[in-house]
C-alpha cells in the first residue's frame, strides 16, 4: 500500500496533462502559422532593405563601370595615345561609386536582411571589385588589347548583374517572374553598352574597323541583347509591357537595331566610319531612355507588389495576434475548468477520507455494543455541480452507507458467534466438571493399579480439556468463571499450570521465590502459564526439559519459561511480541494463532507483560511479569481459600502460537522420574494391604482446596453454583478432581518405575 501511495500521481497533474496536450498542439499550430507568415513578412522587409542598401548603389556602380570600360577600351585601341584624363576621371567616379556601394551593402542592417544566396553573390562581386586594380594596372602598362580590357570589365559587371538577379526572391510566383523579366531588360541594356564599348574602341583606331575577335564579340553581344529584351517583352504583364514597347518603338531603338544588322552583315573588314555618326546619335539618347524605362517599370512592379506585402503583414497580424489571443483564451478557460473540476474532485476526496476516518470508529463502537444511526453517521455527500461528479458523490454516499451497514452486520454476526462460543463453552465446562466428579468417584473406588493409572490419565486429559474450553470463553470476549477471593501462593499456581500440560513430566521448576498473587488473577495467570509451558514442551526435543523459574523483581513477579527447541528468528520474535503487547481483534481465519491470542488477551486484561526472547540454548525464553499490584504476600499458605469452579470455554484445541513448528507426539515418561515406586503384580494377594486411597485436597495448598459443593449440569453461566448431592463417600471430605493432580503425578511415576524395574525379571 505504501508503494502505491508513493507511485500514485496527483489529480492536478493528470488534469494539467489532460489540458496541456491540446494547448500545446494549439500553440504549435499557432507557432507554425506565425512562423510562415513571419517568414513572408521578414522576406518582404528583407527585400525592401536589400533593394535600398544594395540595388540602388549597385546601379550607380554599374553605370560608372560601363563608362570606365569604354574609356579604357578606347585608350587601348589608340596604343596609349588616347584621352588619359578621361580614363582618370571615370576611374574616380568608379571609385566613389564603389566606396558608396561597399558602405551600404556591408552595413549591419543590410547584412542582417540579406539572404544566404545574396550574401554569397555579394562576396563574389567584392572579389571582382578587389581585382579591379589589377585590370587598371594592365591598362596603364598597355599590355592588353581592347577585347581583353572589355572582358575584364565585363566580368565585374556580370558579378553585379548576378547579384541583382539573386535579389528577386519573394514568395509570389507572379512577382518573381516579372522581376526576373525586368532583370533581363537591364541585362540587355548591359549588352548594348558592351557593343558601344567595342564600336568606340574600333572607331578610335586608324582603320576604323573591328578586328576578328572584336567582331565576334560584337555579334554575340548583339544577339544576346536582342534575345533577352524580346524574351522579357513577351514575359511581362501588360502594365509593364507598355513602357517597354514604347522603348522598342522609339526611333533610337530602331536605329540601333538597323546599325547592328548592317555591322554584322558587313563583316569584320568593313569600315565603321560611315556609320559612326549614326551610331553615336542613336546610342547616346537610347542609354538615357533605356535607364528611365527600367526605372519606371521597376516602380510599377513595386507599386503592384505593395498589396502583396500588405496581405503578408495582415496574415502576420492575424496569425500572430489572433492566434496568440486564441491560445491565451484557451489557457484561461482550461485553467478555470481545471480548477473547477479539481475543486469538485477534491470535495469527493475529502468525503472519502472522512469515511476512512469515521468507518473504523463506527466499527469500534459497534463492537463495543453501541447502537449506530446510519443516517446520522453517513450524511449525503455534496460535492460539485457537474452531472458526473454528482453521480460519483451519490455513489460514494451509497458506498458509505453500505459499508456502515456491512459493519453493523459484521458486528452482529461477530456478537452472535461469540455468544454461540460462550454458550458452548459453558455447556462444555459443565459436562467436564461432571466428568471430573465421576472420575474422582471411580478413582476412589478403583482397586486395580492399571485401571487406576488409566483413570488418572483420563483425569489429567479432562483437566486439559477444561483449560481449552476456558480458552473458548476468552475468545468469546468473556472472563473465565473460576476465581479466588484470597491470595494463592505462586508455587501452587505453577503446580496447577504444569498439571494442565500434557508432557508435564518434562517440566522442571528450578526455583520459585515465595510470593502470593491476588485471587482475582489466579485463574488467568494459571491459564496463561499453562499455554506457554505447553507450547515449550510441544516444540522442544523429547529428551530435553523445560525450565521454569520464578522470582521477585522490581516491577513485579517474574516467571521465566525456557525450552531447548528450535527457537525463532528475529522477525518471528518481533511479530510475536507485537501481538502479545497489542492483541489484535480475533479473526476466525487466523485459527493457527489461538494460543498466542489467548496469552495476549489474558495479559492485556491484567496489564501483565509477556515477552519472548531467544534462549542461549537455541530455544525460546518466555518472561511473564505480573505487576506489583497483584502480589499479596510471601506465600499463600495462611489464607483460607474461597474458590468455586464454574464453566469456562476454549477453542477446543491446544495452544499453537504461530512462532512454533507443528506439534508432535509426546514421548513416553522417562524411567526413574517418579518419587513413588509401586511394583505391579500379576494377581491379587489377599494378604497384601489394600491400595492407597486418595484423600481429596490433601496434596493441594489450602488456598486451592474446594468445598463440598459440586456444580450440576448446566447450559450456561446461570447454572454454575447449583448444589448437587454426589455419591456416598465414606472417606475423607470430598474434593474436586483437580486437587488430585500432585498425587496422580506421583502415583503415575511410581507405577511406571515399578513396571520398568520388574520387566527384566520376566
Amino acid at each position: 500500500m505504501a508503494s502505491s501511495k508513493h507511485s500514485a500521481r496527483s489529480l492536478r497533474l493528470r488534469l494539467l496533462v489532460l489540458l496541456l496536450i491540446p494547448l500545446l498542439s494549439l500553440a504549435v499550430l499557432w507557432a507554425f502559422a506565425a512562423y510562415l507568415t513571419t517568414g513572408d513578412a521578414l522576406g518582404k522587409y528583407e527585400a525592401s532593405t536589400t533593394y535600398e542598401k544594395v540595388a540602388v548603389p549597385g546601379t550607380t556602380l554599374a553605370t560608372a563601370l560601363e563608362q570606365e570600360r569604354v574609356s579604357a577600351a578606347v585608350l587601348m585601341s589608340t596604343a596609349g595615345g588616347g584621352d588619359r584624363d578621361g580614363v582618370t576621371n571615370t576611374r574616380a567616379s568608379t571609385d566613389a561609386a564603389q566606396a558608396a556601394f561597399r558602405r551600404s551593402a556591408l552595413s549591419g542592417e543590410a547584412r542582417r536582411t540579406m539572404s544566404e544566396t545574396t550574401r554569397q553573390r555579394l562576396n563574389r562581386l567584392l572579389t571582382q571589385l578587389d581585382g579591379l586594380a589589377g585590370v587598371r594596372a594592365k591598362v596603364d602598362a598597355g599590355g592588353v588589347d581592347a577585347v581583353g580590357v572589355i572582358n575584364d570589365y565585363d566580368a565585374v559587371v556580370d558579378a553585379l548583374l548576378h547579384l541583382f538577379g539573386g535579389m528577386v526572391l519573394i514568395n509570389d510566383p507572379d512577382v518573381y517572374r516579372q522581376g526576373t523579366a525586368l532583370i533581363s531588360v537591364s541585362t540587355a541594356h548591359e549588352f548594348m553598352m558592351r557593343e558601344n564599348a567595342l564600336v568606340s574602341a574600333a572607331l578610335a583606331t586608324r582603320a576604323k574597323r573591328f578586328t576578328g575577335p572584336e567582331y565576334m564579340l560584337f555579334t554575340r553581344n548583339a544577339a544576346n541583347g536582342r534575345y533577352l529584351f524580346d524574351s522579357a517583352l513577351a514575359e511581362v504583364k501588360p502594365s509593364l509591357r507598355g513602357p517597354l514597347q514604347q522603348l522598342a518603338g522609339s526611333s533610337e531603338f530602331g536605329t540601333l537595331r538597323s546599325l547592328e544588322d548592317a555591322i554584322v552583315a558587313a563583316g569584320p573588314t568593313a569600315s565603321l566610319a560611315p556609320r559612326a555618326k549614326d551610331w553615336h546619335a542613336a546610342i547616346t539618347p537610347l542609354m538615357t531612355t533605356w535607364s528611365q524605362t527600367a526605372d519606371r517599370t521597376g516602380s510599377v512592379l513595386t507599386a503592384e507588389s505593395k498589396p502583396i506585402g500588405d496581405r503578408i503583414m495582415f496574415m502576420l497580424y492575424a496569425a500572430a495576434g489572433f492566434g496568440l489571443l486564441a491560445v491565451v483564451c484557451s489557457i484561461v478557460v482550461s485553467v478555470l475548468f481545471g480548477r473547477s473540476l479539481t475543486r469538485e474532485l477534491t470535495g469527493l476526496q475529502r468525503a472519502a477520507l472522512d469515511l476512512a476516518e469515521r468507518l473504523p470508529q463506527v466499527v469500534r463502537r459497534l463492537r463495543a455494543g453501541e447502537k449506530v444511526d446510519v443516517e446520522a453517521e453517513v450524511p449525503p455527500v455534496e460535492a460539485g455541480r457537474s452531472r458526473e461528479v454528482t453521480r460519483v458523490a451519490d455513489a460514494l454516499t451509497t458506498l458509505q452507507r453500505t459499508a456502515v451497514q456491512a459493519a453493523i452486520g459484521e458486528a452482529r454476526l461477530r456478537q452472535g458467534i461469540n455468544q454461540v462460543f460462550l454458550n458452548l463453552a459453558w455447556r462444555s465446562q459443565s459436562l467436564l466438571h461432571r466428568q471430573l466428579s465421576m472420575l474422582d468417584t471411580m478413582e476412589r473406588q478403583a482397586s486395580d493399579p492399571d485401571a487406576l493409572e488409566g483413570l488418572f490419565a483420563l483425569d489429567h486429559l479432562t483437566t486439559r480439556m477444561r483449560r481449552h474450553a476456558e480458552g473458548l470463553v476468552i475468545l468469546s470476549g468473556a472472563a473465565p468463571a473460576r476465581g479466588w477471593h484470597h491470595p494463592v501462593a505462586v508455587r501452587d499456581i505453577l503446580a496447577a499450570a504444569i498439571a494442565e500440560v500434557e508432557d508435564y513430566t518434562r517440566v522442571l521448576v528450578e526455583a520459585a521465590a515465595p510470593a502470593a498473587l491476588d485471587g482475582s488473577v489466579v485463574a488467568d495467570v494459571t491459564h496463561l502459564l499453562a499455554e506457554l509451558i505447553e507450547n515449550a514442551t510441544a516444540f522442544s526435543p523429547p529428551p530435553t526439559q523445560v525450565h521454569v523459574r520464578g522470582e521477585l523483581a522490581v516491577k513485579g513477579y517474574a516467571v521465566e519459561i525456557e525450552d531447548r527447541g528450535i527457537g525463532m528468528n528475529e522477525a518471528e520474535l518481533a511479530d510475536a511480541n507485537q501481538r502479545l503487547a497489542y492483541p489484535p481483534e480475533f479473526d476466525l481465519a487466523d485459527s493457527d494463532r489461538l494460543g498466542l491470542f489467548i496469552v495476549g488477551r489474558l495479559a492485556a486484561r491484567h496489564g501483565i507483560d509477556v515477552r519472548l526472547t531467544a534462549s542461549p540454548y537455541g530455544g525460546t525464553r518466555a518472561v511473564v511479569l505480573v505487576p506489583l499490584d497483584f502480589i499479596a504476600g510471601d506465600d499463600g499458605s495462611g489464607y483460607e481459600q474461597a474458590w468455586q469452579d464454574e464453566p469456562s470455554a476454549d477453542t477446543g484445541r491446544p495452544a499453537t502460537p504461530p512462532w512454533r513448528p507443528p506439534g508432535r507426539a509426546m514421548p513416553p515418561l522417562p524411567a526413574g522420574a517418579g518419587t513413588i515406586g509401586l511394583a505391579a503384580s500379576d494377581g491379587t494377594d489377599p494378604d497384601a494391604p489394600e491400595l492407597p486411597r486418595r484423600v481429596r485436597q490433601a496434596s493441594l495448598a489450602p488456598q486451592l482446596r474446594d468445598d463440598t459443593r459440586v456444580p450440576g449440569p448446566a447450559s450456561g453461566p446461570e447454572d454454575v453454583g447449583r448444589e448437587e448431592t454426589g455419591p456416598a463417600d465414606t472417606g475423607p471430605t470430598t474434593r474436586p478432581p483437580e486437587e488430585t493432580r500432585s498425587l496422580m503425578t506421583a502415583l503415575q511415576q511410581g507405577w511406571q518405575r515399578g513396571r520398568e524395574e520388574e520387566d527384566p525379571d520376566e
